[in-house]
């Protein structure tokens, strides 16, 4: 791996774990205030552009952002050498 590339892996590597750390609390955040509306009958979510109380959409909804958290744990705890191949393969496909 020549200079250039492994400065451009080492940035994607650091920006990868920054969101990684990032999507973590906020989709605990996401988690806990959709699992409140999931609990609350008279909660109304936006789904669509349309406002619905329907119970099976808000499970939904906690379900969806339960990605953001596994998301972020593999982005930020991911091995390094793991990392740096994907970034790598990412970059050199894309130039």
């Amino acid at each position: 791996m020549d200079a250039e590339l492994k400065k451009r892996v080492d940035i994607i590597v650091g920006l990868s774990r920054l969101a990684g750390g990032m999507l973590i609390p906020i989709g605990c955040l996401l988690i806990f205030f959709f699992v409140q509306a999931v609990l609350d009958p008279n909660a109304v979510i936006e789904v669509n552009g349309i406002s619905t109380n329907d119970k099976s959409m808000k499970i939904l909804a906690v379900l969806f952002t339960c990605l953001f958290p596994i998301i972020g744990l593999f982005l930020a705890f991911a091995p390094s050498k793991l990392m740096e191949k994907l970034a790598a393969k990412i970059i050199t496909r894309l130039s």
